[in-house]
């Protein structure tokens, strides 16, 4: 009988036992229903982190909250020291509770009854969790409301991120919260260079942060610390030995500030990518302290010639991710504007776009280096090119037009170049900055008659070292678990190409890096022992008209550098020229950043061939060219024409001249070489005292026509309108009528509506005076050739 009774006992038991723990059940479902966990407050805006490409911290912007609040986003970000001093110290059966520790409750309960205060809290991790989630005064109502949340906590987080949150969301005096944000203020230090005597602070604090506050109190701290020791060493956790280490270990005394580094490029990062707590950052800590050092050392003994600033970008050319970008001279300078980013202010080039004129020229077969440009003055509808030092050199190789930087042959070729010229070409390789039309900019946008930004200046060279394929800057190695590209935020400085477009051919392209190389260096030695180490660099300086802007950008297999020298509010100076200010700041960069492992250079296309050449006219060599040289040229691109400057002219032997092939019959001859240059340039040349060699004249008594072009009438502009000004006398009126012709031509005669008004030498200054009216103006040569003009001239 009494069996029967105990055993009805038993199961009554486990039948309210299970009815109560259903009843619990029940309410913490109905109780999650009614109250669901707040997610959204587990997560606090965090600071902005921006790393370099290695995970070096760059810099920390702090939370909108003025806090400093770093999330770890994982366990192996945490340090195995702090987790072990934090389990130990806080809640040794972390991993074995739901989120509530009913003994350590009861334990905490006996003892804050015997000192009649509160001196434990009882809470497990995941409680403290709920409590700075949802902050409230430690009464028995609210403890009941933590351990609820904490049910909740357990069944939607695992354990590690638990013990994540606990380290982002701990609070360590004043405005820092979380252990990553800790470890840097504290000591100076990410989390997992952490001392064990530092660890065990860490976990002492958020017990109290303000009392344990090791800035503030160093003694409380200490002791605090102490205690956390004490408990590693009576559960076995540490070493007698490592106790002692970790106890005599100083306090630190005072807050560190965070890192505070590439101020420019972290500013446009944040600017960027707002949503982001951590960017990691393409930049090379290391490349971009050396190039802070860099400009500053060559900038302040300029300071004194009123040069205030200037900015460098470094690019890994292959990736073109950006590895050091310098804003200015000084980022806390007032006076000089410091904090304007001049990576990406827009600037006038100057010349530093010629480059991608003779680029594009090479790539459609209109020239090669050694062929010749005409560098004499020209008149395009009012617009007339002017070199930098002000002369004309008659005729020069595009190798040296380049090197010298010569305006008046790169306008000739953007010319040629038609429509399909260097204005689409730049909008196809992302200068984003031409937002005006074709039209607008004219014959003047390859002097720097536009506006770019260094950044995508510097990304434009870097499409040369990759023959030809042009692709964006980055700027930024990864959002979130993608690679992505950057871009800078503002439009202006926006890139617009899509990745990967070529442009070029790779042949165009590595004839035109050999002709880059050639140019003097500023820092090369004139010992050529002394300067056999020296990186070989692709380079091209600019400067802006008004002295406003010095460029200089270079590149070699490796890297691809921008310089930028000059004021930001556009003041012109003397001293700002590229080749004088910038260019030493390039090859001290390329100086520093090469070393025998990455001192190579770009191999040659298969395409690319050298021939033999005529030394005078760089053109394909013909039996009558008396010399030579050899130069680079494209297969089935570069032009084949054959020298047309060596001429062999029969020449009569009793009267010395010039026989045609109408006139060649009966008569005793001979074949004389002789240089004959073309219209363009025959008359500047002669004028301005080149020794050319005289063609004789055609014999007189001949009837037949020689072929060829008539003469090049220069002025009047084609197209252009004349007006007579009332109250001026026509005689400071007068009209310029000015033509070039072959030096074979002897002779030339004007006529205007059919009346001759000059015959002689077409170097001599002939002028109109000007009467109202449409006019047919006319120039011949003593061949009979004849070129006509229509002159309109208003009253």
């Amino acid at each position: 009988m009494m069996e029967i009774i105990h055993s009805r006992r038993i199961r009554f038991f486990l039948l309210s036992l299970a009815g109560t723990g259903l009843t619990l059940m029940v309410l913490f479902l109905i109780g999650n229903w009614l109250f669901p966990l707040p997610v959204d407050k587990l997560h606090q805006p965090p600071s902005t982190l921006v790393l370099d490409r290695h995970g070096e911290w760059l810099r920390a912007f702090t939370a909108p909250d003025d806090a400093w609040r770093i999330p770890i986003r994982a366990k192996d970000e945490t340090s195995p020291l702090l987790r072990t001093a934090v389990l130990t110290y806080e809640d040794r059966w972390f991993y074995h509770h739901f989120g509530i520790n009913p003994l350590s409750i009861v334990q905490a309960a006996i003892d804050n009854i015997k000192a009649r205060r509160v001196v434990r809290g009882g809470s497990t991790i995941t409680m403290q969790v709920t409590r700075m989630m949802e902050p409230k005064d430690r009464t028995v109502p609210h403890k009941l409301i933590e351990m609820f949340r904490a049910l909740q906590l357990e069944l939607v987080y695992s354990k590690d991120e638990i013990l994540t949150l606990y380290f982002n969301m701990a609070p360590y005096g004043g405005n820092i919260i979380g252990s990553a944000a800790a470890a840097r203020v504290y000591f100076n230090k990410p989390q997992h260079r952490l001392s064990l005597g530092e660890a065990a602070l860490l976990a002492a604090i958020p017990n109290s942060p303000t009392r344990l506050r090791p800035d503030l109190h160093p003694k409380n701290a200490r002791n605090a610390r102490e205690k956390v020791l004490s408990r590693l060493l009576k559960f076995g956790k540490i070493s007698e030995g490592e106790f002692q280490e970790a106890s005599s270990e100083p306090i630190p005394t005072k807050r560190h500030l965070m890192p505070f580094k590439a101020l420019h490029m972290t500013r446009l990062l944040k600017r960027r990518f707002p949503q982001n707590a951590r960017i990691q950052s393409t930049l090379d800590a290391e490349i971009q302290e050396l190039s802070e050092r860099i400009l500053q050392a060559h900038l302040a003994p300029l300071q004194r010639e009123g040069i205030s600033t200037g900015a460098v970008v470094v690019m890994d050319t292959r990736s073109r991710e950006i590895l050091a970008m310098v804003g200015s001279y000084d980022f806390f300078d007032r006076a000089g504007a410091g904090q304007v980013n001049g990576a990406i202010a827009p600037r006038s080039p100057g010349s530093a776009l010629k480059p991608f004129i003779y680029a594009l020229a090479l790539d459609r077969g209109l020239t090669t280096p050694e062929r010749l440009l005409n560098d004499v003055p020209v008149d395009y509808s009012g617009y007339s090119p002017v070199n930098y030092d002000g002369a004309n050199r008659g005729y020069v190789t595009a190798r040296d037009a380049l090197a010298h930087s010569l305006n008046v042959p790169a306008v000739n070729l953007y010319a040629q170049l038609g429509n399909d010229g260097i204005y689409s070409f730049l909008k196809r390789a992302g200068i984003s900055t031409l937002t005006q039309s074709k039209a607008h900019y004219g014959l003047s946008l390859i002097l720097g008659g536009c506006e770019v930004t260094l950044l995508e200046l510097t990304t434009l060279y870097a499409g040369l070292a990759n023959f030809g394929e042009f692709a964006p800057y980055r700027l930024i190695r990864r959002e979130g678990n993608r690679e992505t590209r950057g871009r800078i935020a503002t439009p202006r400085s926006r890139l617009a190409t899509h990745p990967n477009k070529q442009l070029l051919s790779k042949e165009a392209c590595f004839i035109l890096t050999e002709m880059l190389t050639e140019v003097r260096r500023p820092d090369l030695p004139a010992c050529f022992e002394a300067s056999i180490n020296l990186p070989k660099v692709a380079w091209k300086t600019g400067t802006s008209y008004g002295h406003r802007d010095a460029w200089s950008v270079g590149y070699t297999p490796e890297y691809t550098i921008g310089v930028w020298v000059g004021n930001f509010d556009g003041r012109g100076v003397p001293s700002l020229v590229g080749s004088e200010v910038a260019a030493p700041i390039l090859f001290a960069l390329f100086n520093a950043l090469t070393t025998p492992a990455t001192n190579r250079w770009f191999t040659r296309p298969y395409q690319v061939r050298t021939r033999k050449v005529c030394a005078l006219s760089g053109m394909p060599l013909s039996v009558h060219c008396p010399a030579s040289k050899v130069d680079y040229y494209i297969p089935s691109v570069s032009a084949n024409t054959l020298c047309s400057i060596h001429k062999q002219i029969p020449v009569d032997s009793q009267t010395g001249t010039a026989l045609c092939s109408h006139c060649q019959i009966g008569r005793t001859y001979r074949h004389v070489v002789f240089e004959e240059w073309s219209a363009e340039i025959a008359t500047w040349l002669k004028r301005n005292g080149f020794a050319i060699q005289p063609i004789p004249p055609h014999n007189p008594d001949c009837s037949g026509v020689v072929a060829g072009h008539g003469p090049i009438i220069r002025s009047p502009s084609k197209d252009s309108e004349y007006h007579i000004r009332a109250g001026v006398p026509l005689a400071y009126q007068k009209i310029l009528l000015e033509a070039s012709v072959s030096n074979r031509t002897k002779q030339i005669f004007w006529f205007v509506d059919g009346a001759l008004i000059f015959r002689g030498d077409s170097t001599e200054p002939v002028f109109l005076t000007p009467v109202a009216g449409t006019h047919r103006l006319t120039c011949v040569d003593d061949e009979g050739r004849s070129t006509t003009r229509t002159l309109v001239i208003k009253g």
